[in-house]
């Protein structure tokens, strides 16, 4: 790939035939005869090119297309830009690719506009369709904070099991007291009453209610506030420090998408009732289990 830094645009050429058919491009430059007065463009390529000067000529898969002073143009590698121009190419060379990663990211941010109504629609679509992103959001919080319908003991279970990385939800009970000499009788210090952990069930789809997937930060407090933001915005006139921090943050775009849509599938997998009812064996007050079953019933 070849990309030409011109004073409007960057323009793509494919072909090295491109270059050396360019009206005064010399792959015999005389770095003694000529001062370099611009870098016009880079190239890379899995093929390794031949430097253009006259006393070099070694082959590199990276490099810069260079001006003198006199016009003529031809093609060196940063080895031999630095060998042979000194200071003035290390200089230019800066000012290139700052330049030049500039308007990548004014490209980037320009071409992500276009299709800007294209992606508040998609968000729409996650956001607020049927059982959608609003929705698993409003409907699990209940199970990570107390006093929003889930009982406590529940609360406390699915924390221990995010932090545990668990999906298997577990009990304990009192070890009968034949399961206690066999503990002992094992050589094992045992602790009176001895309980038993036992398995309740795999609980599915808990990943939709970890940290990095919340859905409220991903689709409201990143994607909505910055989808308006850049509203009406002008890319043209944008400040070089605003045009590199929405280049970033478009670049994160559809993996914040990908996330979001991930969690909406791992939160129709949680939020069901044979899912989630097994959680009720942990409970101990019928009244819990009435709070528990009302939270069940408004997921069907």
């Amino acid at each position: 790939m070849i990309v030409l830094n011109t004073a409007k645009e960057l323009v793509r050429l494919e072909s090295w035939d491109d270059i050396e058919g360019r009206p005064g491009y010399s792959d015999e430059l005389d770095p003694s005869q000529h001062k370099l007065s611009s870098i016009i463009g880079q190239y890379a390529f899995q093929a390794q090119i031949r430097c253009g000067l006259s006393n070099c000529h070694t082959p590199h898969n990276r490099g810069y297309l260079v001006v003198t002073q006199s016009g003529r143009e031809t093609n060196i590698g940063k080895d031999c830009g630095k060998r042979y121009f000194g200071v003035d190419f290390e200089n230019l060379a800066i000012r290139f690719d700052r330049d030049m990663r500039e308007k990548l990211a004014r490209e980037n941010v320009g071409n992500f506009l276009l299709r800007l109504d294209e992606t508040q629609q998609r968000l729409k679509d996650v956001l607020d369709g049927d059982r959608a992103g609003a929705w698993v959001y409003k409907t699990s919080r209940p199970l990570l904070e107390s006093a929003r319908g889930v009982p406590s003991d529940i609360v406390r279970a699915v924390a221990a099991m995010l932090k545990t990385g668990q999906s298997l939800l577990t009990k304990d009970r009192p070890a009968t007291e034949r399961e206690t000499q066999i503990a002992e009788a094992g050589g094992n210090r045992v602790k009176r009453p001895h309980m038993i952990t036992e398995p309740i069930a795999e609980i599915r789809g808990l990943d939709a209610l970890r940290e990095e997937n919340n859905l409220r930060k991903l689709l409201m407090v990143d994607l909505d506030t910055n989808l308006k933001a850049l509203e009406g915005s002008d890319v043209d006139t944008m400040q070089p420090a605003d045009v590199m921090r929405w280049s970033k943050w478009v670049n994160s775009v559809d993996a914040s998408f990908d996330r979001a849509e991930a969690a909406i599938r791992s939160g129709h997998e949680l939020l069901t009732v044979e899912n989630l009812r097994p959680f009720e064996e942990i409970l101990k007050e019928p009244a819990d289990r009435q709070r528990f079953n009302a939270f069940l019933k408004g997921l069907v």
